[in-house]
């Protein structure tokens, strides 16, 4: 049985405090904690000075948390682990998380120069300095973080061909899982709809791939050319293929829920 848990991003441009309160009040008590745009604020929770605070209050009640990419927590900020990567701050996060109880984070890969690839080692670097940081153990508390990493799945842009995304192939991914097997592997569903020199039987094909490498699956859609998290239908092109979904691997819906009442996201979050 797979369980279902909802990104905090989808229920944007509001503080974490009022999309929490929303999500509490319509049942859901699996969160994925996620600012994925922070330049653009109506995509993700606003900062406020209580979002530790408010987060901790919804722990004590049992809600649990996952975490993606650029994080609500203390600090926010955005980052590219394909050019960067400040150990001091993944640290102080991952030590976060593990304070919190948080037992899953994800990243974006980054991006690098669509003019360069001597990038691709120092970001597999990042990747594994990260992956070490998620598991290793705390003198401090005397426990090791416990936290399973892993990295998303992206897709080529129709529109900006000055950057590329990494792991936006299967044969990308495949190198990826060969040379990091510490690390596992997000798959999202909106995505692959935007790998056009794939078929459907090619792009399922990745759970065969991964096997057991599999954190979680995103779920929204998307009309085939960028990626919207709009909401999904009968139409969804992975609809028809659900039981291609390995079992007891996170599902994370990510489809688009801003200004919707408490009826609306109670019927959006029971897909």
């Amino acid at each position: 049985m797979n369980d279902l848990w909802i990104t905090l991003s989808t229920y944007g441009g509001v503080t974490t405090r009022t999309a929490l309160d929303v999500l509490w009040a319509a049942g859901i008590r699996q969160v994925e904690l996620a600012v994925p745009w922070l330049s653009r604020s109506e995509f993700g929770v606003k900062p406020s000075v209580d979002t530790t605070a408010v987060l901790q209050h919804y722990r004590q009640r049992e809600m649990q948390y996952r975490a993606h990419h650029a994080i609500v927590w203390q600090e926010h900020r955005s980052f590219n682990l394909a050019e960067q990567f400040d150990r001091s701050y993944f640290e102080r996060l991952t030590d976060w998380m593990a304070a919190m109880n948080i037992t899953a984070y994800s990243v974006h890969p980054g991006s690098v120069s669509a003019h360069r690839s001597d990038t691709v080692n120092q970001w597999l670097d990042h990747l594994e300095q990260l992956a070490q940081l998620c598991c290793e153990h705390v003198p401090v508390c005397q426990r090791q973080r416990g936290i399973r990493f892993g990295v998303e799945t992206m897709y080529p842009s129709l529109f900006d061909h000055t950057r590329r995304e990494l792991l936006r192939s299967r044969t990308e991914i495949e190198q990826f899982l060969t040379v990091l097997p510490q690390v596992e592997l997000v798959v999202d569903m909106a995505h692959l709809n935007l790998w056009h020199d794939c078929s459907t039987v090619e792009k399922l094909h990745l759970f065969q791939i991964a096997q057991n490498r599999i954190l979680e699956i995103h779920i929204s859609d998307n009309e085939g050319l960028r990626d919207t998290h709009t909401a999904i239908n009968e139409r969804t092109w992975w609809v028809p293929h659900v039981a291609s979904f390995p079992s007891d691997v996170a599902i994370v819906l990510e489809s688009r829920m801003r200004d919707c009442k408490l009826v609306c996201v109670r019927d959006k979050s029971l897909i």
